[in-house]
């Protein structure tokens, strides 16, 4: 057992060109798969023809909650994650946290502030001192200046998480949302110099893709509570169109048009799929309460398309990873936001027809597709 938790040499690490996916961290992503459930329903309830605002933003901070512990300890894992003893019982026991941390995130967040809190502040110390404790192996100078970086601004949100659990209201919650701000922000200013500690693209992009796919899951969960086997309708085809288009665009983007001899910092990669998810949660809302007839027409279109706008910026977003030919694709850029725009203007003239959502959604999503699947085949046409 020993030998697990001596010291290794990671000063290689940039020239290796396959780091595997291991099951401990297919593993650890499990916990996720209910924590977005959970955080899913959070907007699946209408009240007086639309969403209130309250349950928007919790549904936005909750994901952000355990994007930004999930996107730390990924990073950290794709970095100087080893399988041995020290990083695999690491990975167990933030697992088990993060257990807490689920059933923690309910609609009545004031309930479960403390409890929140004290998971947060317990998983960003544990991350936090991964990162440091990986300045005991051999590692380059640009590697230590990264893990000084992201262990700092874990331990810091690791105090200010354990401080908003001894002040009284409302100071409580200024310095949680302090702490949550602080891990996803401070890093930004030395994304610079964190590209000289490059992340290995593929290892990254299969982390986030797997991700993704449970994102995707729980809007085919979303489908089951519409779809009904004594009133099959026409419109169940366009449903299920809409979120495979959406899928395709995803993985015309992820296999097909990323370059995985980039050298980056990754921060684009996880600003880019933080929108995606949001916006395929905001997605699986639409559809469901569309189907139920829980809100306005006005305000389903918005949804819809508010949604749309998220998940597609954050694959134009990564452009950044793309191949060169790709890389800088204005026209790519303005031929999406044009579709999405005009879908929208279209679906808005139409709010009150008959089966307008669903229609217009499908074909919008399906245009995109094949927009990319055009591009691609015309621009990197050697792989085809």
């Amino acid at each position: 057992m020993k030998e697990h938790f001596m010291e290794e040499d990671l000063t290689d690490r940039h020239e290796e060109e396959v780091k595997s996916v291991e099951l401990t961290e297919l593993f650890y992503d499990l916990v996720y798969v209910y924590a977005i459930a959970q955080i899913s329903h959070t907007i699946l309830n209408g009240e007086n023809g639309d969403i209130p605002l309250d349950s928007f933003m919790k549904y936005i901070v909750m994901t952000l909650i355990f994007y930004s512990v999930w996107s730390y300890q990924t990073t950290y894992t794709n970095r100087f994650g080893l399988i041995r003893a020290k990083d695999v019982l690491f990975l167990m026991f933030n697992m088990f946290i993060a257990i807490f941390l689920a059933i923690s995130l309910t609609k009545d967040f004031s309930k479960t502030f403390d409890s929140t809190n004290v998971c947060i502040a317990i998983l960003y110390f544990t991350t936090g001192l991964q990162f440091f404790l990986s300045l005991l192996d051999k590692i380059k100078d640009e590697d230590r200046f990264a893990s000084i970086i992201f262990g700092t601004g874990m331990l810091v949100s690791a105090i200010l998480a354990a401080i908003a659990i001894v002040v009284p209201s409302p100071w409580m919650y200024i310095i949680f949302g302090l702490a949550i701000l602080f891990a996803c922000l401070f890093p930004m200013p030395f994304k610079k110099k964190l590209k000289q500690s490059a992340i290995n693209v593929p290892h990254m992009v299969e982390r986030y893709t797997l991700l993704t796919i449970i994102m995707f899951g729980e809007t085919i969960i979303g489908l089951t509570k519409i779809f009904k086997l004594d009133d099959i309708k026409f419109t169940d085809g366009l449903l299920f169109l809409i979120i495979i288009t959406l899928f395709g665009s995803y993985w015309m983007k992820t296999n097909r048009l990323i370059s995985y001899d980039r050298y980056a910092s990754g921060m684009t990669l996880t600003i880019a799929h933080f929108f995606i998810l949001i916006g395929l949660g905001m997605v699986n809302a639409s559809l469901v309460l569309d189907a139920n007839n829980d809100v306005t027409n006005m305000f389903k279109v918005q949804l819809m398309y508010g949604a749309l706008a998220c998940y597609f910026t954050g694959l134009l977003l990564t452009l950044n990873y793309s191949h060169e030919e790709f890389k800088h694709d204005k026209h790519l850029i303005l031929i999406v936001s044009g579709i999405l725009i005009a879908g929208f203007t279209v679906e808005y003239l139409l709010r009150n027809a008959p089966y307008t959502l669903p229609i217009s959604t499908a074909i919008v999503t399906t245009t995109i597709f094949f927009v990319y699947r055009y591009i691609y085949r015309t621009k990197y046409p050697q792989d085809e």
